[in-house]
C-alpha cells in the first residue's frame, strides 16, 4: 500500500503542476532548457551541502572537497543548493539507517543526525568560499531545510514551516547570510524534498516571488541518495550506469538537461557521490558534454521550447531581461498556440504587478483572476476596445488588435511580414518577435 499510495502522490504532484502551468507568471520552474545548436551542455546540481563529513565508506577528506575535486579534474561547473544549517532541529530522534528517516524523525540532520555541525553555509564558511572560488554558483535550499507545507508521503512524521510568511523568513535568513559573508546574491532556489504547497494555501512559488528567485527543479536524477541496495561497489555502478545508458541510446539525450546529485550521504550514510562523480564526469566528456551550472546553462538558453536560433528568441530574451511575464510557469513560451487577449495583457505589464485591482466592470473577469491587475491595465492605457462588458480573455487576439497595440503605443517599427489574414488570430511566437522590439525599447 505505502508503493501505491507514492504513485498516487507523485501523479497528484505532476497534475498539480500541469495546472499551475496555465498561467504567465514570474517565477520559472526550471527543470531542462532547449539544446544550444552546436555544443552539448547539461547543468549538475548538489543538494544539502555544504558538507565537511569525512566520505564514507573511506573517511579521510570531506564530500564536499572531494566533489570540487572531481568537478576542477574535468573543467565543470556546478550549482549547490545549499543550507543554513540543521543544527536547531532539536528534539528529536534518529530513525532507522535505509529509510526516509535516517537523519531523523521530525525533522533533517545533515550531514547526519547529531553531526549538523559539519554542514550547512552557517558551519562551514570555507567551503562556501572555496565553491565560490571554483566559479560554482550557490542556490537557496533553505536556511534549516524544512518542509515548505505538510508533508506527503513517504514523510508524514516530519515537521514543516506553519505558512508562507515562515518560509519567506526560512529563504531570507539563509539569502541574507550568504550575501552578507560571501557578498553573493543568490537567484535560484529549490523546496526541501521539492515539497511546493505551504500550510496555509500558498506555495514555493510565491515565495520565491518575494525573494526574485527562480524555482530551481531537475530533469535527470544522478543517484545517490536513496538507501544502499548493500554493496557500495554496487550503489557506485549503478549510478555511473545511469548516465552511460542513456547516452548509448541516445547521445543528446542528456542536451539542456539538470541533472540532480547529493552533497551528502544517502539514506544509508554512505556517500557513492564521490567515487561516482569522477566516472559520470568522464562519460560526459567522451560524448563532448560541456558541464556548466544552471545559470550559465540559462543565460544561453533561457526557454523549455524557444533555442537561441529560433526567429521570435531575441525579443523572447530582451522581454524576459526586462522583466515582462512571457512564460507559463514551466518556463516553456509555446510559440505555436495562439496568444490570448488576457495573455496579450499579462505580456505587456512588467513585474510586480500591482497587489489592488479596482474597476473592473466585466462579467467573466473576477478581482481575483490571475490577470485582472493586468487586464486593468490594458484598459486603462486603451490599448485595447474595453468598451464592452464582457473582456473574453480566453478568445485569441487577432492582427488588427495587435496592430492597434502598436500603434496606441505610438512606437514606429519595422512592418511585419503580411499575415494570411489580416483578422485571423496570432500565435505566440509571432507575437513576442513583434512585442519585443516595442516593449523593450521605450
Amino acid at each position: 500500500m505505502e508503493s501505491l499510495a507514492g504513485v498516487l502522490s507523485a501523479f497528484s504532484r505532476r497534475r498539480q503542476r500541469q495546472a499551475q502551468a496555465r498561467w504567465l507568471v514570474p517565477v520559472r520552474r526550471i527543470s531542462r532548457v532547449a539544446p544550444v545548436p552546436g555544443r552539448r551542455l547539461v547543468a549538475m546540481t548538489f543538494d544539502d551541502g555544504p558538507t565537511a563529513a569525512p566520505c564514507r565508506p573511506g573517511g579521510g577528506k570531506g564530500v564536499t572537497e572531494a566533489i570540487l575535486e572531481a568537478l576542477a579534474a574535468y573543467g565543470a561547473r556546478a550549482t549547490f543548493n545549499v543550507i543554513g544549517t540543521t543544527a536547531p532541529n532539536y528534539p528529536d530522534v534518529e530513525g532507522k539507517r535505509g529509510t526516509v528517516y535516517w537523519s531523523g524523525v521530525k525533522y533533517d540532520h545533515y550531514p547526519a543526525f547529531g553531526e549538523d555541525h559539519l554542514a550547512g553555509v552557517a558551519n562551514q564558511p570555507e567551503l562556501v568560499r572555496r565553491i565560490l572560488a571554483a566559479g560554482h554558483e550557490l542556490a537557496n535550499h533553505g536556511y534549516r531545510h524544512i518542509a515548505f507545507g505538510p508533508p506527503p508521503w513517504p514523510y508524514g512524521s516530519r515537521q514543516h514551516l506553519p505558512n508562507l510568511a515562515a518560509v519567506v523568513e526560512d529563504l531570507r535568513l539563509l539569502h541574507d547570510l550568504v550575501q552578507q559573508e560571501f557578498g553573493y546574491a543568490m537567484s535560484l532556489a529549490r523546496p526541501p524534498h521539492y515539497i511546493d504547497q505551504t500550510a496555509d494555501g500558498s506555495s514555493a512559488y510565491s515565495a520565491y516571488a518575494v525573494l526574485g528567485y527562480n524555482y530551481l527543479a531537475a530533469s535527470f536524477d544522478g543517484g545517490g541518495w536513496k538507501p544502499s541496495c548493500g554493496s557500495y561497489r554496487r550503489d557506485v555502478k549503478a549510478m555511473v550506469a545511469r548516465i552511460r545508458k542513456v547516452l548509448a541510446r541516445n547521445p543528446e539525450a542528456l542536451n539542456g538537461q539538470i541533472i540532480f546529485q547529493k552533497d551528502g550521504y544517502n539514506m544509508s550514510k554512505e556517500s557513492p557521490v564521490v567515487d561516482a562523480l569522477p566516472q559520470q564526469l568522464e562519460i560526459l566528456r567522451r560524448y563532448d558534454y560541456e558541464v556548466v551550472s544552471v545559470s550559465e546553462l540559462l543565460a544561453l538558453s533561457p526557454f523549455a521550447d524557444l533555442p537561441n536560433d529560433h526567429f521570435a528568441f531575441p525579443a523572447a530574451k530582451g522581454l524576459l531581461e526586462a522583466g515582462y511575464p512571457i512564460t507559463y510557469r514551466d518556463n516553456t513560451i509555446r510559440p505555436t498556440q495562439y496568444l490570448t487577449r488576457a495573455e496579450l495583457a499579462a505580456m505587456i505589464l512588467p513585474w510586480p504587478w500591482p497587489v489592488e485591482v479596482r474597476g473592473l466592470k466585466f462579467k467573466d473577469v473576477s478581482p481575483d483572476h490571475p490577470y485582472a491587475a493586468a487586464i486593468q491595465n490594458l484598459c486603462q492605457q486603451n490599448l485595447l476596445n474595453c468598451q464592452e462588458d464582457t473582456f473574453q480573455p480566453d478568445i485569441p487576439i487577432t492582427w488588427s488588435e495587435l496592430l492597434t497595440v502598436g500603434q496606441r503605443f505610438n512606437f514606429r517599427f519595422p512592418t511585419p511580414p503580411p499575415p494570411p489574414r489580416k483578422s485571423g488570430p496570432v500565435m505566440r511566437a509571432v507575437a513576442v518577435a513583434f512585442l519585443g522590439p516595442l516593449l523593450t525599447r521605450m
